[in-house]
């Protein structure tokens, strides 16, 4: 919900407002993935799964800069935040459809 406000942003500050108010929104997501992948995957497993989720996340903090840094040269900063907010809703929506299904 705050990657959208960002595409639109008119000033410095409003960015910096945005992106302080998204980090708080994600330090409090990230324990609560941990904490999803602990109770939901077998004990024999829990270790390797915790490790694929943090690779993932490190993966993203280098592949995400660099994909933005790229579109955003080319296209623009507001396809960053748009393309990445069309992302996270494909993600949400995936999401969904398994969680449905069980």
């Amino acid at each position: 919900m705050l990657l959208i406000p960002q595409a639109f942003v008119v000033s410095g500050w409003q960015l910096i407002l945005l992106r302080f108010l998204m980090g708080l929104a994600l330090g409090g997501l990230l324990p609560c993935i941990a904490s999803v992948i602990r109770h939901n995957a077998p004990d024999a497993v829990t270790g390797s799964m915790l490790g694929y989720s943090i690779s993932a996340q490190y993966a993203g903090q280098v592949i995400g800069p660099l994909a933005g840094g790229f579109i955003g040269g080319h296209i623009g900063m507001r396809a960053v935040f748009l393309g990445t907010s069309v992302l996270m809703a494909l993600g949400a929506l995936g999401n969904f459809i398994v969680e449905k299904k069980e």
